[in-house]
Parts: C-alpha cells; structure tokens; sequence
C-alpha cells in the first residue's frame, strides 16, 4: 500500500514540476510566459496561408503535420504596433482546447521553472491590453515575467472564428480538386 502512496506521491510532483515550467517569449522587449507543458512546438514563420475574411491579428494557417493552425499575430491581438517578421521571429504552438493555435511573437528566450512563491497576481490597478489574459507575474531577480493563459487567448466567439479557417481552407482545397 505504502508503495502506491509514494507512487501516486511521485506522479503528483511530477505534474507539479510540469506546472512550474514556462517558456519565456519576448514580445516589445517584454518578457510572457506560457507554460511549457502546453507547448507543442516553435517554429520559424514559413508557410501561413493567408486565409479571406480573417480576422486582423490572425495572419493564416499553417500545416503542422496533417492538422490546420491558426496563427496569430500577438502584436494585432493585443493592439501592439506592427513589425515585420525578422531572423528571431517565432511561431509558438500552443494547444487551446484541443485544437493547435500558433502565436507569433519577437522571439522565444528559454524554459524556466518559475515556482508558485516567486509568481504574484498583477496589481488591480493595472490594466493594459493582456491584463485579462494573465495568471500572473513571475519575480525572478530583476525579471517580471508576465505569465499568459493559454486557454484566455481567445475568447470563444474568436475560438469559432479561428476554427471556421479550417472550414474556409477545406472549401478552397475542394475547389482546387476539381
């Protein structure tokens, strides 16, 4: 018995270990983090297919391995000036209830672990344009770290709308096949 225990014990830290991991991006010189555990993949910005009647901030999709990503842009989405895609420019994979979402961003830094002691909520006086979509700020030395919820990304009338790329891709492939 004590032996299950301690197993269950074990898995349970490492899902915690899993939870404490980020993967540090820069977006304006600002450092986010995303949990790494989320991440599916980084990539350079190549193949995004422009999509008709998208949304601003989504700049297409991409084939990931068989399966349609909608890619957005982080600086539309959260009303930062525009820059153009450059050698540091990455596409960040995250999974967003269940389906792959790809955010583009400045550049990605490292994976750290971040530890629930050293992450504080951001001040209720602050709001700015991802205020909504942060779990917190992470205090490491002299780094904050803003700590986004991948799953607050979008909203669900923007998660339809991404997912209806797909919808849109499926008819302009059909129409190619014929």
């Amino acid at each position: 018995m004590a032996i299950k225990n301690e197993d269950m014990n074990e898995e349970l830290e490492e899902e915690e270990i899993e939870r404490d991991q980020y993967l540090v991006f820069t977006v304006r010189s600002q450092e986010f983090g995303i949990q790494a555990m989320l991440v599916q993949e980084i990539s350079q910005v190549l193949g995004v297919t422009a999509v008709p009647n998208a949304p601003p901030y989504v700049e297409g999709i991409l084939n990931l391995r068989g399966r349609l990503v909608s890619v957005i842009n982080f600086r539309k989405k959260f009303g930062y000036e525009s820059k153009g895609n450059d050698e540091d420019t990455r596409v960040v994979m995250v999974e967003h209830f269940g389906f792959p979402i790809g955010l583009i961003v400045d550049s990605v830094e490292e994976v750290i672990k971040i530890p629930n002691e050293k992450v504080q909520n951001l001040p209720e006086s602050t709001t700015t344009t991802v205020s909504g979509y942060v779990t917190g700020v992470g205090m490491l030395e002299n780094r904050l770290i803003m700590l986004l919820d991948a799953n607050r990304l979008l909203n669900k009338e923007e998660w339809i709308e991404t997912a209806a790329l797909g919808d849109e891709v499926d008819k302009l492939q059909m129409k190619g096949t014929e």
